[in-house]
């Protein structure tokens, strides 16, 4: 019981933090829609779609399969960190070029050689990120975790307003604020980690084939992930105008504020699951935490159904409005995703990444098709409703085999307990845990 609470009690710490990162971010997000408008929104959103897509390729799956390594203890902690340092280093050099090249690829007139060299070079900053929290995930340092990721967002907020705000530097501005942000974290993450281990380039043909061969798995779920994320707005770029690849994004990011909770979960989760004894009493865990968490997100899509009208154009602006349909007809993906945020990374902890890459590679090839036969008649809406059908697709096929391989019946995932209620009053009123410190 005591483990269950540590896992509560964890989630809910990075929940707390990313629910400051969100306002903090939304805050952000607020002054660069109002500030660039809808078409340098658009030139914004889609000019870091690239690099995004990369990183999540490129990361290799490192903090995945740091994460279940370290767990299981099969090889030394130094060890694994030195193969990390190597393939972080690796990584990067390839992730500036090919970003460059690809972006210049697009031709498209709003980007110069500055914007495309700043968004570029987010991508060794953010693998350096993803790189080193996956060994203080993988040691359950999730207080350590917390410390770097509300950092960015206060960072970046700051730039924002100089640069954007007083500097009026555009989209040049904003891209520069992402940057340094990014930056700055990286080092920090950096210098915390050298603070338990030395940070020693290590060589062992050994664990950086077994790194290699988990963490391409994780990376390649991870990038078709990310791809049927993203695919909409690059082909609403292509298809549609920039404008309302703002409109859009803007109606994205208010749908995707539901994730924050299943999200900050899902961090731990894949933390515990990598070191868990009983894999079969860790489901009735996750079981659990979905009974709590899904319906919550629920009643948070419905108040953004209802409010979002009003919201959107008074924080945005009337320009916005249109974003207001879209993340409407958004909505049902996004809640029904929330399932799969959770599932998905009890199943990664258990090293069965490949089950997210089987799922969803179809959801992927779905929604590019219909993104490609809609975008041109509807626009951002048509995007929306793409991806709430992939999303809905992926994620039901996910609960159905979690629920094969597990025995949970639908029961044991959405109706809630009378011991759900004793759980959370006991959560309140259970004890601070002590953690050992690494060494």
């Amino acid at each position: 019981m005591v483990k269950n609470y540590s896992l509560a009690k964890d989630g809910i710490s990075v929940f707390g933090t990313q629910l400051f990162i969100l306002i903090v971010s939304f805050i952000s997000g607020v002054i660069l829609a109002r500030e660039l408008g809808p078409s340098g929104k658009g030139i914004f959103s889609a000019l870091l779609v690239y690099p995004g897509i990369l990183i999540s390729l490129l990361s290799m799956g490192m903090r995945q399969a740091t994460v279940y390594y370290l767990g299981t203890k099969k090889y030394s902690e130094s060890d694994i960190v030195g193969v990390t340092l190597l393939l972080l280093i690796l990584s990067s050099a390839i992730g500036v070029l090919t970003s460059i090249v690809i972006i210049s690829y697009t031709k498209n007139p709003d980007y110069n050689q500055m914007l495309i060299l700043l968004a570029s070079f987010t991508v060794p900053a953010d693998l350096t990120i993803n790189y080193f929290t996956g060994i203080l995930i993988g040691k359950q340092r999730i207080n350590k975790f917390n410390q770097i990721k509300y950092l960015v967002p206060i960072i970046n907020f700051v730039l924002i307003i100089f640069l954007v705000f007083f500097e009026n530097l555009y989209v040049l501005g904003a891209i520069l604020a992402t940057l340094v942000a990014r930056i700055m974290l990286a080092l920090y993450a950096l210098l915390m980690i050298k603070r338990e281990y030395s940070l020693k380039i290590c060589c062992s043909p050994e664990i950086i084939k077994k790194m290699f061969s988990l963490g391409f798995i994780y990376a390649l779920s991870l990038f078709v992930l990310n791809l049927n994320y993203r695919v909409d707005i690059i082909i609403l770029e292509r298809l549609s105008n920039i404008a309302e690849v703002g409109q859009y994004s803007i109606g994205v990011g208010f749908a995707e504020l539901l994730w924050q909770l299943p999200t900050a979960f899902g961090v731990v989760i894949f933390s515990y699951s990598a070191n868990a004894k009983d894999s079969n009493k860790f489901s009735q865990d996750i079981a659990k935490m979905i009974r709590i968490i899904f319906p919550i997100v629920l009643f948070g899509s419905l108040f953004l159904y209802f409010a979002s009208g009003y919201i959107i154009p008074f924080l945005n602006g009337d320009e916005y409005i249109p974003s207001v349909k879209m993340l409407k007809i958004l909505l049902p993906g996004i809640v029904i995703m929330s399932l799969f945020k959770i599932i998905n990374m009890d199943l990664a902890g258990r090293g069965k990444p490949d089950i997210t890459l089987k799922i969803f590679s179809p959801a992927v090839l779905i929604n590019i098709v219909l993104n490609i036969i809609l975008i041109p008649d509807y626009g951002g809406c048509g995007a929306a409703l793409a991806s709430t059908v992939s999303y809905t697709l992926a994620s039901v096929s996910i609960l159905y085999y979690y629920m094969k391989i597990t025995q949970l019946s639908l029961s044991d995932i959405f109706i809630c307990k009378k011991s759900d209620i004793n759980f959370i009053l006991g959560l309140i009123h259970a004890p601070p845990i002590k953690r050992k410190r690494i060494t």
